[in-house]
């Protein structure tokens, strides 16, 4: 979001959508954030950016939101798993419950809320769930936590007025675009895929999360959802985290092939390689997901948005092959 304080009229590289519904990224502003991390609560935001967690690269200096404050939020399963042993809990994550993270939200002003926290973390997702829902706030589920997939869920965000979005936030040209892509392509010209596989490593907290099993297996069964929506169904194949490497920090490699009959029964193989640096690379998605929930309520809805999702996500309610979910968020967006 901080690319929200360049100039209005910028065209900004990678930025898929100038305006979404009307709104142009200088129209979003971080209001607050919430962390467990000692290093970052009760920090201001432009603070919290250099904790030693954090392995991003700093590619702009914040403006008018790097004052906003990262409030405490309750630790529950946040940090099961290996993060446990790289990040100090605050004292006021012990303290804090779901109806603070509610009132902190309306004390805010919040209109869209965010949430990425790391996969695995169940209890710690549907907290934040449950407080936008008390605080009539859209949410945007950057996890594969199943929110937007859950009926129930879908329906108590429509009764509160809000929008749900999700899940498991795509990166704008990440590990799972390049792969449905490429399927997409070949079954366009009629090959039959017969197997696949895509094997992604990397360096920062979210690869070191995803190194456990226990963790990891809700992004295995999302990063399957995408590939069934790309038209793959019994072929053999695996997508997923596959390793933490620290020395990469935030860079992804990803590894993907796929093999398929061709004309006169004849093979193919495609077999490439993805590099990337993994944080920034979910910047455009993530302001074009802000954005599409605000125009969705502006629009008078609420609940899931099929529309404004399938291109956005890997685990959409409902998925569509890469073609169709951009020409479907491209028309939502105008």
């Amino acid at each position: 979001m901080a690319l929200a304080q360049e100039s209005p009229d910028a065209q900004l590289p990678g930025l898929m959508c100038h305006t979404v519904g009307g709104y142009r990224l200088s129209d979003v502003r971080v209001v607050a954030a919430f962390d467990v991390d000692a290093a970052k609560v009760g920090r201001p935001l432009a603070e919290a950016f250099t904790a030693p967690s954090v392995s991003a690269t700093k590619f702009t200096q914040l403006g008018i939101d790097r004052d906003s404050p990262v409030l405490p939020a309750p630790l529950l399963d946040g940090l099961d798993g290996p993060l446990g042993t790289l990040v100090e809990t605050s004292a006021a994550a012990l303290e804090t419950t779901s109806e603070s993270v509610a009132k902190a939200l309306v004390d805010h002003e919040v209109h869209v809320l965010v949430i990425t926290l790391p996969t695995g973390a169940s209890q710690a997702i549907r907290m934040f769930a449950q407080a936008a829902i008390a605080a009539g706030v859209t949410v945007v589920n950057a996890t594969p936590e199943k929110l937007a997939r859950d009926e129930d869920l879908r329906r108590r965000f429509a009764d509160a007025g809000a929008v749900l979005l999700g899940d498991d936030l795509r990166s704008h040209v990440g590990a799972t675009s390049l792969h449905t892509t490429l399927i997409e392509l070949l079954i366009s010209r009629g090959l039959v895929p017969t197997s696949t596989y895509q094997l992604n490593v990397g360096g920062n907290t979210d690869f070191l999360n995803l190194a456990d099993a226990s963790r990891s297996a809700s992004k295995f069964d999302s990063k399957a959802n995408a590939l069934r929506a790309a038209g793959l169904t019994d072929v053999a194949g695996a997508a997923g985290p596959t390793g933490y490497i620290g020395h990469l920090a935030d860079t992804k490699v990803c590894f993907a092939n796929i093999k398929a009959t061709s004309v006169l029964g004849s093979e193919l193989e495609i077999d490439v390689k993805l590099t990337v640096e993994d944080s920034p690379n979910a910047a455009g998605v993530i302001a074009n997901a802000v954005r599409a929930g605000q125009t969705a309520v502006d629009r008078g809805l609420s609940g899931s948005v099929d529309d404004a999702s399938a291109l956005l996500f890997k685990s959409p309610p409902h998925g569509l092959p890469e073609s169709e979910a951009r020409a479907s968020f491209l028309n939502f967006a105008s």
